[in-house]
C-alpha cells in the first residue's frame, strides 16, 4: 500500500459515519405540466425546506423518504394530505390511526409502498398571483413583500396537514366516527367551540386550545375578532377505505390571506393568538413569515409523532 493509499485510508477510518436523513423527493403530477421550470424549481425547494423543519422539530434520526407529489387544481388557495394511513392501536373503543408520512417516520415502514406518500396541491392563480418564493428559504432573511404571502409558510402549513393536523371528526361538532378515528380526533373535545385536550397542548398552551369550527383540523375562531374572513363550512365527503383502512379526507384548505393590520409586528407573528399559529384556520397575513410553534411541538407529543407517547402496543391509552 503506497503512502496515499494508507493516508487515504486513516482519513476514512478517522472519518464519521453518515448521518441519516429524511430526504423529501418532489414529483409533479399531469395537472402541473404547465408550470414553468422556474416555478418547479421554487415549489421544491421550498416543500423540502418545510419538510426538514418538521423534521427536525420532531427529531427523527433515520433514513427515510416521504414522497411528495404536487398537483394543480381549482382550488382559491392550497392544501395537503398524507396518501394513507397507519393503524397504531384500539384507544377508547375506537381504531385509531395516524397520517401515513407521520407513520413512515415513525415506525420505517412506508403504508403505502412506491407511490406518492403526500399529495400538496395549489390553485394556479393563488400560486402566481399570491405567494412569494423566497430565493433562499433555508436562510429566511428577504423581507417578504406587504403585498405577497410568504411560500414557505403555506408550505409548512400543508406539511402540518401531512403529518398529523387531520382526521375525520365532523368539521362543525367535533363528533368523530363512532368505529375509528385520528391521533388528533382522539383530542377534541366537541363543543361549541371545540377544544382540544392533549395534555401537553394544554400545558403549552395555557388551556385548551380552540379548533376552528367548519375547517377543525386547525386553530382559532375569529369570532371575537373584526375585519377577518369567515372561515367556509364545507361538507365532508365519504370516507374511502383501502387495505382495511381509511384514507385521509380531502386536505383542509389554507385560510385565505389579507394585508396585515398595521400594528402587526413585521418580523411575524408571536404566536399570542391561536390566529397567529401557524396552523390557524382562519387567516393568512401578508407579509408575514409563520414557523412551528410550541403549540405545533406539543400537538406532536400528543398525537404520538414524537415518540415520548409510545409504547410497546403502539401509544399510552
Amino acid at each position: 500500500m503506497s503512502p496515499v493509499q494508507r493516508l487515504t485510508l486513516f482519513a476514512c477510518l478517522l472519518a464519521p459515519p453518515a448521518s441519516a436523513q429524511v430526504v423529501f423527493p418532489v414529483s409533479f403530477d399531469a395537472s402541473a405540466s404547465g408550470l414553468t421550470s422556474t416555478e418547479r424549481a421554487n415549489i421544491t425547494s421550498h416543500v423540502q425546506e418545510a419538510g426538514k423543519r418538521w423534521v427536525q422539530a420532531i427529531g427523527i434520526a433515520a433514513s427515510r423518504s416521504i414522497e411528495i407529489e404536487v398537483r394543480i387544481a381549482d382550488v382559491p388557495t392550497a392544501n395537503a394530505t398524507s396518501a394513507t394511513t397507519g393503524f397504531v392501536a384500539n384507544v377508547g373503543g375506537r381504531d385509531m390511526y395516524e397520517q401515513g408520512a407521520a407513520f413512515e417516520l415513525r415506525t420505517g415502514t412506508d403504508p403505502n409502498g412506491a407511490t406518492a406518500d403526500a399529495y400538496v396541491t395549489f390553485g394556479l392563480a393563488y400560486l402566481r398571483n399570491e405567494l412569494w418564493f423566497d430565493p433562499a428559504p433555508a436562510v429566511r432573511t428577504e423581507p417578504v413583500p406587504v403585498n405577497r404571502t410568504d411560500a414557505l409558510s403555506v408550505a409548512l402549513h400543508e406539511l402540518g396537514h401531512v403529518f398529523v393536523y387531520n382526521g375525520w371528526a365532523d368539521l362543525t361538532t367535533g363528533q368523530p366516527p363512532a368505529t375509528y378515528w385520528s391521533t388528533f380526533d382522539r383530542w377534541m373535545q366537541p363543543g361549541a367551540p371545540t377544544v382540544f385536550i392533549g395534555a401537553t397542548a394544554v400545558r403549552s398552551w395555557g388551556t385548551a386550545p380552540d379548533v376552528t369550527t367548519g375547517n377543525n383540523k386547525h386553530w382559532g375562531n375569529a369570532t371575537a375578532l373584526a375585519g377577518l374572513p369567515p372561515v367556509p363550512m364545507r361538507v365532508l365527503p365519504s370516507v374511502e377505505w383501502i387495505n382495511g383502512a381509511p384514507t385521509p379526507l380531502p386536505a383542509c384548505q389554507l385560510p385565505e390571506s389579507i394585508d396585515a393590520p398595521p400594528s402587526a409586528d413585521a418580523t411575524g407573528p408571536r404566536g399570542g393568538s391561536l390566529i397567529d399559529q401557524l396552523m390557524n384556520g382562519v387567516v393568512f397575513y401578508r407579509g408575514t413569515r409563520y414557523d412551528i410553534t410550541p403549540l405545533d411541538r406539543a400537538t406532536l407529543i400528543d398525537t404520538g409523532v414524537i415518540p415520548d407517547r409510545v409504547f410497546a402496543n403502539g401509544f399510552d391509552p
